[in-house]
């Protein structure tokens, strides 16, 4: 593990608002993300990527799922690094970062460096490319154990 990776493992909040600054990883895609994606990113991080073991997952309605991904939205929301957009006629919310985030998030992109980067800005475009039930097939195709209590049928 890289130095600029070991240092922002101590604050999994890091990870988090940089999966979701799509300008800091020169990503294409949306600048905001949903809470499916947003879970299934830091998923794909905390099993494959460069932050192994950040969060803890347990199967829930719409695969892997971490409760504690929903506090550090809330801390970096409370912290003005993010802007949360309530979804009309819906029950949850779009993030997206804030000219302040971005700041935070371009200094934390340097520090892990570019493999880093790069893995992200790859795992952001794979969530931003798949239609919501594609994302669930192919979560589902590599970790069925998170199938179990899904809603969308597994």
């Amino acid at each position: 593990m890289s130095e600029g990776v070991a240092d922002l493992a101590h604050d999994r909040s890091d990870w988090l608002l940089l999966l979701l600054d799509r300008a800091a990883l020169e990503a294409s895609g949306p600048d905001e993300l949903d809470p499916v994606r947003i879970q299934k990113g830091m998923f794909l991080l905390s099993e494959r990527g460069p932050a192994r073991g950040l969060y803890n997952f347990r199967a829930y309605d719409w695969g892997p799922f971490s409760s504690a991904i929903y506090a550090d939205l809330d801390a970096l929301t409370q912290q003005g690094y993010l802007d949360e957009s309530r979804m009309r006629d819906r029950t949850w919310s779009t993030y997206r970062v804030t000219a302040r985030g971005h700041e935070l998030a371009e200094e934390k992109a340097g520090r892990v460096g570019s493999t880093t980067v790069g893995w992200l800005r790859k795992a952001r475009e794979f969530l931003t490319t798949r239609s919501f039930a594609q994302l669930l097939r192919d979560i589902y195709a590599k970790y069925p154990n998170y199938a179990v209590n899904s809603r969308s049928g597994g």
